[in-house]
């Protein structure tokens, strides 16, 4: 199996990582199961119980389920937008190549390089004068637009030849048509890229939320867990709150066992972070 001492000694180390990896999340699912007397005295549960999630979707202290659906609004219309806003823009600075074009290309590049907690105080000013404070949409402008996808469609229509594209303008095809009847498609994987990793920062994004909303029908269920634990009364409840967060935690796994091709290809294109 192992052809020399060298590729043994590596899948041991390897095995050891994994091992220390991976133990959070497993005692984090075996104690979801757990009665409350065993979540910190035991790793290996001696009964299985489902009183944590019945409690968790019962809402009898807060409506869990309220909160998952509010962490999918909150990820979906980030996704959905980023896609579209980002397909326009950078087929303008890469192919029709509007005036200024490279000025504007580096200025969103810019963006990149700027940690976004400097524009938390901004931001909420600029909510709270908009009337979004408390409400799905000051959760989600701020990230319509993503700089990190308007360089990663920009960079991949640098690939696209132009011959392509004038054999459909030849044919009557008008920009927007060219856009999302030849670069979309071309830009399948591209996309699939964006939308996962836009997804996963959206879903379990925290410190936006609890700043922007305090209706607790509308946090998401990253803002709900953690507000969960304040007080006497919410913080006696332990195996709830690790089984919300198993819940919080499934579709990020689903998701990357479904679609892990494209997380490599995401991870090797580029070592940014959306």
């Amino acid at each position: 199996m192992f052809k020399s001492k060298k590729n043994l000694i590596i899948y041991i180390v390897l095995s050891i990582g994994l091992f220390f990896t991976s133990f959070p999340y497993l005692w984090m699912v075996l104690s979801s199961f757990k009665v409350s007397a065993e979540i910190v005295t035991r790793f290996i549960p001696t009964k299985l119980t489902f009183d944590n999630y019945i409690f968790v979707f019962s809402g009898q202290q807060r409506n869990f389920l309220v909160g998952l659906l509010n962490s999918f609004i909150i990820s979906i219309i980030p996704v959905i937008s980023t896609i579209f806003f980002s397909l326009l823009t950078a087929y303008a600075f890469r192919r029709i190549k509007i005036w200024g074009y490279r000025f504007f290309e580096n200025f969103v590049i810019y963006q990149i390089l700027f940690p976004q907690v400097l524009f938390l105080v901004p931001l909420f000013l600029v909510m709270r004068n908009l009337g979004q404070v408390n409400t799905y949409g000051g959760m989600t402008i701020r990230y319509l637009i993503s700089p990190w996808a308007i360089f990663i469609y920009s960079q991949f229509f640098k690939t696209v030849p132009e011959a392509l594209l004038e054999s459909a303008r030849i044919d009557g095809a008008s920009e927007l048509q060219i856009i999302f009847r030849i670069m979309l498609p071309l830009s399948a994987t591209t996309t699939a890229i964006v939308a996962l990793f836009t997804f996963m920062a959206r879903w379990s994004e925290f410190l936006w939320p609890m700043i922007i909303c305090k209706d607790y029908a509308k946090m998401p269920l990253t803002v709900l867990l953690a507000l969960f634990t304040k007080g006497d009364l919410f913080g006696a409840y332990f195996g709830p709150q690790i089984a919300g967060a198993t819940l919080l935690s499934l579709p990020i796994i689903i998701l990357f066992i479904v679609f892990r091709k494209y997380f490599e290809k995401g991870i090797t294109f580029t070592g940014l972070k959306g």
